[in-house]
């Protein structure tokens, strides 16, 4: 039995198909999408209300420009600089002058301003200045007005410090020294505020292997020791293990 494949292949008188440049496509032009966009734009913003316009009140516009300007957007604050005891940096802050302010408002008000003297490997004390006024047990009620200082304890700044949080704690302190200061019988009572100080220098604490030289007093007194070890012409860094 024959198979088809031994059969002979059949002659096919047909030309060869060449290929054809390719045709461009017709397409749409920009322009005119555009414009049809735009006459549907134009047609849909006819049924669009027109907006109505609210009537002004002259006498709540009198108000509200009477309440700003009982609190400006901008407070311009004295601030200056100058050095202190024992190596610290005092940034001094004081209130405008014509600006009115309590303790707890004021310390709200220069917080970021404040804060921006603030920085890691540092320590840090916040002193607020106050005018204090006492009225005098006398017929006439005579008064006299003296300038205090309430202060916050030191603290460091590291790295990791949450500067927010240590703000709070160290203000909270120094208003709770307000309140205790005018609590305690004397009947001093606030006036205003004079300055608003920050204290800072820079912290370095103890490493190991420094040597700690003796104040003169104590090393006059022939009774203490104070371990200072060389190897060669090195610290050893033994003076704990000793």
């Amino acid at each position: 039995m024959e198979s088809i494949l031994d059969e002979n292949v059949p002659h096919i008188n047909t030309s060869i198909l060449q290929p054809s440049q390719p045709r461009k496509c017709v397409r749409t032009p920009k322009s005119s999408i555009k414009s049809g966009f735009e006459r549907f734009n134009d047609w849909l913003l006819r049924f669009v209300p027109t907006p109505v316009k609210r009537p002004i009140n002259n006498e709540f516009e009198a108000f509200k420009k009477n309440v700003m300007s009982l609190y400006p957007k901008q407070l311009k604050f004295e601030e200056s600089k100058r050095s202190a005891l024992k190596g610290f940096t005092v940034h001094s802050i004081k209130p405008p002058k014509d600006q009115k302010f309590d303790p707890k408002t004021f310390l709200i008000t220069v917080k970021q301003k404040a804060m921006e003297k603030l920085k890691p490997q540092t320590k840090v004390r916040l002193v607020l200045i106050a005018k204090m006024e006492r009225i005098l047990p006398t017929a006439n009620g005579e008064s006299i007005i003296e300038m205090k200082h309430f202060q916050s304890k030191t603290m460091i700044i590291l790295t990791s410090t949450d500067l927010t949080e240590l703000w709070t704690e160290m203000t909270e302190r120094i208003l709770e020294n307000i309140a205790v200061f005018q609590m305690n019988g004397y009947r001093w009572t606030f006036h205003s505020i004079v300055s608003h100080d920050i204290h800072t220098v820079r912290y370095k604490p103890l490493r190991r292997g420094t040597y700690v030289k003796l104040p003169k007093y104590l090393a006059s007194k022939k009774a203490l020791i104070n371990m200072k070890f060389r190897n060669e012409n090195k610290t050893d860094n033994e003076c704990f293990k000793w």
